[in-house]
């Protein structure tokens, strides 16, 4: 049996609902429960729940069919029946709808007499026309620009807090971590070659990981340019690999042995009214050989708005500096008014992907996500799609998704909202799941160097990194002390979940005994190994550096030690790893230390290339 909704049933619902002051977006979780009799009484009482909840009941035309409009969207099911009769849609403009649509299901369940709430949920989406610039030249310089502070530059955007969620056990607790001593790449070679016949072969065990570059860009400390909130960015393709961080940007073209500059304030013209922050990002997309660049800008002096632009250059226009450009502004993704902050890219089959928050006064307002063709990259005719939730901050994506892309963000301490956007769909839907207890930061993270130093004292816990490798999805995120395995200092907690069902697969912890842990961003390669990078101090350490493979034979080694703790009691917000290309086994990572004796402008970043003896050449 089909039933449609008739012209007369949607004009009583839009009645109906504008007399109760319009529909509310309402959230419901999987496993929620509306328990109801048959009697007409308990029917009743169950609709008006729904009702106060912003769900209008429509009138059906088959007996013993209910259909409930919730937002943009209907959804009618058969009393009695498990079995979804088709659904007849009122889609809005999704250029003004700002919350997720939430589809509730009710459907009966003869065996009990009660009815169950399941949740199909989805997020509205938009088109934006975007414009592609011609061909800008930037110029290389031999040492990083040295920082002038801006006196405008935002403070620090607040998210929500993450709300409490129920009790929820780690049945496998992780061991705390092992931190091991990386083989250096001329080592492991000189080795084989002094064995007499050896062909120059690696001698170490074949999961041992392997330094292949470890060299710091010495001048973005020497010239006060390396902020301690340093968030350093990298992406590579043979011998030319382009780096990031909060206040300068850096090339080499000879595999990361050396770096020439460049100055993110002046290389590219302002757009109007507006002036480079921070939050760089920076990607390669293989099959259309292109460099993607991402920059922030502060906000406007007037509107309050700003543009989170975009570079693209093919390898060999890298290396001569030709970049073309395309802004993605708050008013192209329904965000007027607003700040557009901490950005994030990832490459899938056919597109390119970039999340944002945005702001207003200082408050947060929405998370953005915005999807581009490759094929308009590559052909410079552009079209783009965004996507946004008013209820979930933070938006993390699984790097290498291929056509589905996959991100996450947090629902309370003992769940994510796994979000999914099928490259051809019109819009993406979103599943909860659950995960082990951790705790959000009250009191605020704490880890304490030897110098008396918190290094953890701007920490929260938004999500850091995002990996898919096979059918699995590994999200990592900073928990502050405690949690479900009562963690002694603040870790990295990571849900290892299944792509197809959303069930936890494990819950991995990156913890130590006597130091903090943060700032772990993720990436899988071509064996499907999660390469990781993060941060360690506290306790007898100063903060450190580690790169690793989480996966298969888990390995984690050191690259560089600071020598002191953050005077301004900062680091992160985001380290950054990635597939090298054309090496798919091995990873490119960033990170930083401090070095020198005094200052808040002097991290150390470093570039590393690493994998496992058996995947190096």
């Amino acid at each position: 049996m089909t039933t449609k909704k008739s012209g007369a049933a949607k004009g009583a619902a839009a009645k109906s609902a504008a007399r109760k002051g319009g529909a509310k977006q309402a959230s419901a979780s999987g496993s929620g429960k509306v328990a109801t009799k048959k009697s007409a009484t308990k029917k009743s009482a169950a609709i008006d729940r729904l009702r106060r909840a912003g769900v209008a009941p429509v009138k059906a035309r088959a007996r013993g069919t209910k259909a409930f409009e919730l937002g943009t969207t209907v959804e009618r099911t058969q009393k009695g029946s498990k079995k979804k009769l088709p659904v007849a849609s009122v889609m809005a403009s999704a250029a003004t709808a700002r919350a997720p649509v939430t589809k509730l299901i009710i459907i009966g369940t003869p065996t009990t007499g009660r009815r169950r709430v399941s949740a199909e949920r989805t997020l509205p989406a938009a088109v934006l026309t975007p414009a592609l610039s011609s061909v800008i030249e930037i110029a290389f310089l031999e040492a990083a620009r040295k920082f002038v502070p801006q006196i405008n530059i935002h403070p620090r955007k607040i998210i929500p807090p993450v709300p409490e969620g129920k009790l929820v056990a780690d049945v496998n607790p992780t061991p705390p971590l092992a931190l091991e001593t990386s083989v250096p790449m001329a080592v492991m070679m000189s080795e084989a070659a002094s064995v007499p016949g050896g062909d120059g072969g690696p001698l170490t065990d074949d999961n041992s990981l392997v330094l292949v570059r470890n060299v710091q860009l010495s001048s973005v400390a020497d010239n006060d340019a390396g902020s301690h909130v340093n968030e350093p960015s990298v992406a590579s393709n043979g011998e030319v690999v382009f780096y990031t961080g909060n206040w300068y940007a850096a090339i080499s073209l000879d595999g990361g042995a050396t770096f020439k500059f460049v100055d993110p304030y002046t290389s590219f013209p302002d757009p109007p009214g507006l002036k480079f922050c921070c939050d760089q990002v920076v990607h390669y997309i293989e099959s259309i050989d292109t460099f993607v660049w991402s920059l922030q800008y502060m906000a406007h002096p007037q509107t309050g708005e700003n543009v989170q632009r975009l570079a693209f250059a093919k390898t060999e226009d890298v290396k001569l500096g030709r970049w073309r450009l395309f802004d993605i502004s708050s008013q192209s993704v329904g965000q007027p008014g607003r700040l557009l902050d901490f950005p994030d890219l990832s490459v899938g089959r056919n597109m390119l992907y970039l999340t944002t928050n945005s702001f207003e006064a200082g408050h947060w307002r929405a998370a953005v996500l915005v999807r581009i063709p490759l094929a308009g990259i590559s052909s410079g005719t552009f079209t783009a799609e965004h996507t946004t939730s008013t209820e979930n901050s933070g938006f993390r994506m699984a790097q290498y998704c291929a056509t589905r892309l996959f991100w996450a963000a947090h629902e309370t301490t003992s769940s994510l909202r796994i979000f999914s956007w099928d490259e051809s769909e019109p819009q993406p839907s979103f599943h909860d799941a659950t995960v082990a207890s951790w705790s959000a930061g009250s009191p605020p993270y704490s880890s304490q160097t030897p110098d008396g130093r918190n290094w953890l004292g701007r920490a929260d816990p938004r999500l850091t990194g995002g990996a898919k490798t096979g059918n699995e999805l590994w999200f990592a995120w900073g928990s502050n002390s405690g949690g479900a395995n009562n963690r002694p200092h603040p870790f990295v907690q990571i849900a290892r979940l299944d792509a197809a069902t959303f069930k936890l697969i494990d819950n991995f912890n990156i913890w130590d005994a006597e130091a903090g842990v943060a700032y772990a961003g993720l990436a899988s390669n071509a064996n499907g190994e999660v390469g990781v990078s993060y941060a360690i101090g506290g306790g007898g350490r100063f903060p450190t550096h580690v790169v690793g493979i989480l996966s298969g034979v888990r390995k984690e080694v050191t690259t560089f030690i600071s020598t002191r703790g953050p005077d301004n009691n900062k680091w992160g917000d985001y380290l950054t790893v990635r597939r090298h290309y054309p090496n798919q086994k091995l990873f490119a990572a960033t990170g930083y230390t401090l070095q020198s004796g005094e200052g808040n402008s002097d991290a150390a970043p470093n570039f590393t290339l690493f994998g496992r003896a058996l995947d190096v050449s």
